[in-house]
C-alpha cells in the first residue's frame, strides 16, 4: 500500500527512468520515452514498474503464435488430409458452389458479399438458377398489363472470407481455408486467391466424398441446360488462352428446329452411331481417327446455329465457340484451345467463310485478287496507300495450313464433334471442306409450305407451362367446398354425396377441357393452313417468318390475315433495295470506268512525251557528232 503514497508524492521526472536505460529502451520500443514521459507526467504511472510484465507478455504472444503455427503445421503434416484446390480448375467451381448453399458460410461472421454474379467464375452456376426464379416475378401484371417484378433486387450471394473456418461434413472435423498471397500482383482480386479443404484424419475417403459431393451438385444444375464455352483470353491474365464458361441455356428440343426432317432424322443418327461407345473401338482397331465433321451451309436465318445449339442439348454436350475473327486469336492460341478441349463435346466454328482463310491455297489467284483490291483503292482514293501488301495475309491471322493442322493434324484432338456453319460455300477452300474433315454437308433451304405450317403451329399452340397455374387461396377453397366447415362435417349424410358430386364434377372438367383442345388444335390447324397459302416457298428465311410471327403471337387470326400484305410489302422492299444497290454499283463500275480512261490517258501522254524527249536527245546527240 506503500506504492501509490511514494507515487502521489513524487514528481513527474522522479517516475521517469534514467536516461541511459530510456534510450535503450527506445532502441528496441521506439517512441517509449515520449509515451513514458507523458504517462508519467499526466497520469503520475510509472510505466517501468509495469514494463518487465509487459515484456513478459509480449514474450508469451510472441511464442505462442510460433508454437500454435508450428504445432498447425505439423498437424497438417501428419493427422490431416487435405485438398488444395486450383484457381483455374473447374473444380474451383464445384466446391464454390457447395460452399454458398452451406450453413457455416451463411453464419460465419466475416464473409464476402457480392451482387455482381460475374465477379467470380464460379457464380456462373448460380446466375442461370437466379434468372429462372426471376421469372416467377413476372406471372402477375397490373391493370395496365405491365408485369410486376416481385424481385427489386438482386440475391445477395455469401461466401467465407480469408481465413480459416471450420464446419462438420458427415460427422468429421472439416477445415475449409481461404487465402490471398501476395506473390501475386497482378489480376483482379478474385483471381489472386487460393482455397483448401482439410479433415482431421489420415483417411481422405470423406473429403474425397465431400468433392463427390460438389461435383454432383454443380452437374445436377446443368442437368438439362446446354453449358456453352468460348474461346478467349483467361480472366485476369492479357496474353493467357483458355475455356471460358459463356452461359448455361435450357436445351432446346430438337423438334423447335424447323427443317427437313428426313434430313434431320439422318443427321441424328449419324451422330448417336458416331457417339455410341462401340465406335471408338471400332475407329481404333482400324486405324481411323476418332473424329467427325459437318459443315451446315445456306441463307442467313435458316437455322444453322439453332441445329448446332439444339444437337448439344440433344446429346447432353457441351458446346465450345471458336471466333476465327477475334483480334486475339492467333495461331498458337487456336493450337492451345483445341488441346484442351474434352474428349466428347460439340466444337463451333461459325462463318467459316469470314474468317480470312478463303482460297488461301490458290496463291496465283489470290495475288491476283489481292492486287485488283489494291488497284481498285488506289483509284478510288490515291493518296490512300493500299493496307495490305498484294498476297501477304494479314498480321496476326490464322492461316488455312494451321486451321487444318488443328483440326485433323497428328496432334489434334480425337473424339469431338466439329461443325462449321457458312452462307457461301463456294467460297471455301476445297481443302478445308474435303471427305475427312467433313464427313456431311447439309444444305439449309428458305421456308418451303411445311416449314412455314410448323413454324406457325409450334408458335401458336398452347403448351403445358405457358401460363402458370392459379394458385388456390384459402378463401376460394371454402367457396369450392374443398374445406367445409365444422357444421357440414356433422352432416354425414352429405359427405358422401358432396364427394361424389366433386369427382364427378373433376371428370368434367377434364372432359370440357380435352374437348377445348381438341377445338383449338383444329382452329390453330385451319388458321395454319390460311397462313401457309399467304407466304410464298423459297422467299423468306425461317427466321423472317418467325419475326413476323411474333409480332402477333397473342393473335393467330391477325397474323393469318396479314400475311399476304407482309410477304408482298417484304417483296417490294426487297425490290426496292436491291434497285438501289444496283444503282450505286452501276454509279461506282462507272466512276472506275472514268478512272481507268483518265489513267489511261495520262500513261498514253507521259508515254508519248517521253518518246518525244528521246526522239529531242536523239537529234541532239547526231548533231553534236556532226560538229
Amino acid at each position: 500500500m506503500s506504492t501509490p503514497t511514494i507515487f502521489a508524492n513524487a514528481s513527474g521526472d522522479d517516475l521517469l527512468p534514467p536516461v541511459n536505460q530510456l534510450a535503450i529502451l527506445d532502441v528496441f520500443f521506439p517512441g517509449f520515452s515520449t509515451v513514458s514521459a507523458g504517462l508519467s507526467k499526466y497520469l503520475q504511472i510509472d510505466i517501468s514498474f509495469y514494463l518487465p510484465f509487459i515484456v513478459i507478455c509480449g514474450i508469451v504472444i510472441y511464442a505462442s503464435n510460433y508454437v500454435s503455427e508450428h504445432l498447425w503445421s505439423s498437424l497438417q503434416h501428419y493427422m490431416m488430409s487435405t485438398a488444395d484446390i486450383r484457381i483455374d480448375d473447374e473444380m474451383y467451381n464445384y466446391v464454390m458452389g457447395w460452399v454458398t448453399q452451406q450453413k457455416f458460410s451463411q453464419a460465419n461472421r466475416r464473409f464476402i458479399a457480392s451482387t455482381n454474379v460475374n465477379s467470380r467464375s464460379w457464380f456462373m452456376w448460380v446466375e442461370s438458377r437466379d434468372n429462372e426464379r426471376e421469372g416467377e416475378g413476372l406471372d402477375e401484371i397490373d391493370e395496365n398489363g405491365i408485369p410486376i417484378e416481385r424481385r427489386k433486387h438482386k440475391k445477395l450471394q455469401y461466401t467465407p472470407g480469408l481465413g480459416t473456418h471450420i464446419f462438420w461434413y458427415k460427422g468429421r472435423l472439416m477445415v475449409f481455408r481461404r487465402s490471398a498471397p501476395n506473390d501475386r500482383s497482378y489480376g483482379p482480386i478474385s483471381e489472386r486467391e487460393e482455397i483448401s479443404i482439410s479433415s482431421f484424419g489420415r483417411d481422405p475417403t470423406k473429403l474425397k466424398e465431400l468433392l463427390i459431393e460438389c461435383r454432383k451438385l454443380f452437374l445436377d444444375s446443368d442437368e438439362d441446360k446446354t453449358v456453352i464455352f468460348r474461346g478467349g483470353n483467361k480472366p485476369g491474365t492479357m496474353s493467357e488462352t483458355a475455356w471460358v464458361r459463356s452461359t448455361a441455356r435450357v436445351s432446346r428440343p430438337m423438334s423447335t428446329v424447323v427443317m427437313d426432317e428426313s434430313t434431320k432424322a439422318d443427321l441424328l443418327a449419324d451422330m448417336r452411331d458416331y457417339l455410341h461407345p462401340h465406335t471408338q473401338r471400332w475407329y481404333w482397331n482400324r486405324g481411323i481417327p476418332y473424329r467427325r465433321g459437318y459443315l451446315l451451309y445456306g441463307a442467313p436465318g435458316t437455322g444453322k446455329s439453332s441445329l448446332s445449339l439444339a444437337i448439344a442439348g440433344y446429346f447432353k454436350l457441351k458446346i465450345y465457340i471458336v471466333s476465327l475473327n477475334s483480334p486475339s486469336m492467333n495461331e498458337e492460341s487456336l493450337g492451345t484451345l483445341f488441346s484442351e478441349l474434352p474428349q466428347r463435346c460439340v466444337v463451333l466454328l461459325e462463318d467459316i467463310d469470314t474468317a480470312g482463310l478463303t482460297n488461301a491455297r490458290n496463291s496465283e489467284a489470290s495475288e491476283d485478287a489481292a492486287a485488283a483490291m489494291a488497284v481498285k483503292k488506289v483509284q478510288k482514293d490515291p493518296s490512300q496507300p493500299p493496307s495490305v501488301v498484294a498476297g501477304t495475309p494479314p498480321a496476326g491471322r490464322i492461316s488455312l495450313s494451321a486451321l487444318l493442322n488443328v483440326l485433323d493434324g497428328v496432334s489434334s484432338q480425337e473424339g469431338r464433334i466439329l461443325i462449321m456453319t457458312t452462307n457461301h460455300i463456294d467460297k471455301l477452300d476445297e481443302a478445308l471442306i474435303r471427305p475427312g474433315r467433313v464427313d456431311m454437308t447439309i444444305k439449309f433451304q428458305l421456308s418451303d409450305a411445311a416449314m412455314v405450317k410448323t413454324l406457325f403451329t409450334s408458335i401458336f399452340t398452347t403448351l403445358e407451362g405457358d401460363y402458370p397455374q392459379a394458385k388456390t387461396t384459402l378463401r376460394d377453397s371454402h367457396a369450392n367446398g374443398s374445406l367445409p366447415s365444422k357444421s357440414s362435417n356433422i352432416q354425414n349424410g352429405h359427405e358422401k354425396s358432396s364427394t361424389a358430386e366433386k369427382s364427378s364434377t373433376a371428370d368434367q372438367n377434364v372432359d370440357e377441357q380435352e374437348e377445348q383442345r381438341k377445338l383449338e388444335a383444329k382452329r390453330i390447324e385451319t388458321l395454319a393452313e390460311s397462313f401457309t397459302q399467304a407466304i410464298p416457298e423459297g422467299v423468306f428465311s425461317p427466321a423472317e417468318v418467325q419475326g413476323y410471327l411474333l409480332k402477333h403471337k397473342r393473335s393467330p387470326e391477325t397474323a393469318a390475315l396479314e400475311a399476304a400484305k407482309w410477304a408482298n410489302d417484304t417483296i417490294e422492299e426487297r425490290k426496292r433495295k436491291k434497285e438501289e444497290e444496283e444503282r450505286k454499283m452501276r454509279k461506282r463500275l462507272e466512276d472506275a470506268q472514268v478512272a481507268v480512261m483518265a489513267a489511261q490517258a495520262a500513261a498514253e501522254k507521259r508515254i508519248e512525251e517521253a518518246g518525244k524527249k528521246g526522239e529531242h536527245d536523239k537529234k541532239d546527240g547526231d548533231d553534236s557528232d556532226d560538229i
